[in-house]
């Protein structure tokens, strides 16, 4: 097992053995912490996100009154690192944000990030669970590491974050999940080896659009929303292995 998949999976089992919503959180900072992310802002999905950024926190390690200051004055509802995560389920960067056709108020509300927080870029990350925003994990720093590897792991981490936190609180969380079948349990386990639906169906000697199948199936039956997600909760389901 390589050093890089033993500290991911390490981290992982952390999260699930944390036993407060700030104890799995630090986990997640912690790992972006030690890739150049100084700051973490995670906010939980609901109509009022957008006009009430304050009023969403679940953990904010940001300076104190910082998000109450960008509510009152009124950058939350042209914030567009938060209102594009209610159309997307991939995590985002903040570079890719500021690359599309935005109007005045929105580059303002960057500007006013950028400057209050001395930070140079982001990462962010909806948690969806099917159709339906759970929350936002938002990421900045100067130099943070935006490679692929970096970013799958924290869209992993946020996504095992948020569940556990759920299991923590009790909230009304149960989804009657269908069994995996034995093909789509083999998808997965290729795809937490970083394998493509190309790779996978020439191990299996199965057709890629067979794969994406199998992998799309497993996706409804978790009540997920993405290929990340699928792995996250399989193996927390033990489903598939660590």
């Amino acid at each position: 097992m390589s050093e890089l998949r033993a500290t991911i999976i390490e981290t992982v089992e952390e999260v699930g053995r944390a036993a407060s919503a700030d104890s799995v959180w630090k986990t997640v900072k912690d790992y972006a912490s030690a890739n150049g992310f100084q700051f973490m802002l995670v906010l939980k999905g609901r109509n009022s996100l957008i006009e009430s950024v304050s009023g969403s926190v679940l953990y904010n390690d940001m300076p104190q009154g910082f998000a109450e200051s960008f509510d009152s004055e009124g950058f939350s509802k042209h914030n567009p690192l938060i209102s594009h995560a209610l159309k997307e389920a991939r995590p985002y960067t903040a570079a890719e944000i500021w690359a599309l056709p935005l109007n005045l108020r929105q580059r303002r509300a960057l500007v006013q990030i950028n400057m209050s927080l001395n930070v140079l870029d982001g990462l962010m990350i909806p948690i969806r669970n099917a159709n339906n925003l759970e929350g936002i994990v938002l990421l900045g720093g100067q130099k943070p590491d935006m490679t692929p590897v970096v970013r799958s792991t924290l869209h992993l981490l946020s996504y095992c974050a948020f569940e556990q936190v759920i299991h923590l609180e009790a909230q009304p969380r149960r989804r009657e999940i269908g069994l995996l079948s034995p093909r789509e349990i083999e998808c997965l386990s290729w795809a937490a080896a970083g394998k493509t639906d190309a790779e996978i169906g020439q191990i299996l000697e199965i057709s890629p659009r067979t794969t994406r199948f199998h992998i799309e199936n497993a996706k409804k039956k978790l009540g997920v929303a993405t290929r990340v997600q699928a792995v996250a909760e399989a193996m927390k389901r033990k489903a598939i292995a660590a």
